[in-house]
């Protein structure tokens, strides 16, 4: 899977800046779930609007 590994999740000032690359290092660290990668990043705690993103991308990530 190819994916710009510095890409935010969210670009919405409340966010924590969590990146695509965080993402993929927690699925990594043997999360594979949403709620897992949530508490290892913050994904989806500022405003909440990556969820599905972030949804998808763990789908990608665990499909391999």
């Amino acid at each position: 899977l190819s994916l710009r590994r510095q890409r935010q999740m969210c670009i919405r000032d409340r966010c924590y800046r969590v990146t695509k690359g965080d993402v993929a290092d927690a699925v990594e660290n043997g999360a594979s779930t949403y709620k897992e990668v949530k508490q290892m990043t913050k994904a989806g705690k500022g405003c909440g609007k990556c969820k599905k993103d972030v949804k998808k991308l763990i789908r990608k990530l665990t499909e391999e």
